[in-house]
């Protein structure tokens, strides 16, 4: 699936920001690794409360279930999440087309497209397990299968004083924050790129202010044409502790997370580069 995929989202799609091929790949098999990090041994971190599940002999059984749409979920977003509306309706069918080839046990639903799907894997991927989520699978009687992003949504409280902060939750908005979520708390970079006035700064300054577990602490960067690589590092340094000389980390048993807003502002120096952001 992935040369095809890649092949074709040269050759018929139009993408925000040009990506290299080896990139989407690595994309890919990075949402993959945020999937099977809760069976990875511990991670030995200063400070870090993140551990592996148990894995009982009910999760081994659905891991087989998983791992195949897990992949294509993974695909849909490190392969064809980085091109523009018409080239995803494009992608959608091509990998609907490769998947109804192939007999794929699990398809996606016909209606809409791949993106509008996510994979409701009874809490068995989720980093630390979610035994409320497992329980609630089991009254259920819950089954492994694709779910729409907007399923499950609570409706939003309005408050009619403060009309600049509303926030109404949509497929984008709602799809873009789990994707950031899943990824930053298995310590994943996040690049956000899209059209201007898309809500972008808006969407993860409310992931990460309000809906972040409590472990990760979120500082904010906003770069512009005079910002200089000094004055950047400076900044880092002031929002973390010191240990000692030359060593500064967030508060013991917390995660930092820096969003860097209008991440290409800084002017371009002699040869063309960059320092704010190397």
């Amino acid at each position: 699936y992935m040369e095809p995929s890649v092949e074709f989202l040269r050759d018929n799609a139009k993408e925000f920001v040009p990506s290299v091929d080896s990139n989407l790949c690595c994309s890919t098999m990075r949402i993959m690794d945020c999937f099977f990090a809760p069976f990875a041994p511990p991670k030995k971190q200063l400070g870090g409360s993140a551990k592996a599940v148990e894995i009982t002999a009910e999760k081994q059984a659905i891991i087989a279930k998983l791992i195949e749409p897990w992949f294509f979920f993974a695909l849909v977003w490190g392969v064809g999440g980085s091109c523009d509306d018409d080239g995803r309706k494009k992608f959608d069918k091509l990998l609907r087309a490769k998947m109804s080839e192939n007999k794929v046990s699990m398809p996606f639903p016909d209606a809409g497209l791949v993106y509008d799907y996510k994979i409701d894997d009874l809490g068995v991927g989720r980093m630390g397990g979610d035994d409320e989520e497992d329980e609630d699978a089991k009254k259920k009687k819950r089954k492994v299968s694709w779910v729409g992003w907007m399923e499950g949504m609570q409706d939003v409280a309005v408050d009619p004083k403060r009309y600049s902060d509303i926030i109404v939750p949509t497929m984008d908005t709602v799809r873009s924050a789990a994707l950031m979520e899943l990824l930053l708390t298995h310590d994943k970079q996040v690049l956000c790129v899209g059209p201007t006035g898309t809500s972008k700064t808006l969407t993860v300054a409310n992931k990460l202010l309000s809906h972040m577990p409590k472990e990760f602490l979120s500082e904010f960067i906003s770069f512009s044409a005079r910002t200089s690589a000094n004055q950047t590092q400076d900044i880092i340094d002031s929002k973390l502790d010191k240990r000692r000389k030359g060593i500064f980390a967030p508060p013991l048993g917390k995660f930092c997370i820096f969003f860097i807003d209008d991440l290409n502002m800084p002017a371009l120096e002699t040869y063309g580069a960059q320092p704010p952001i190397e």
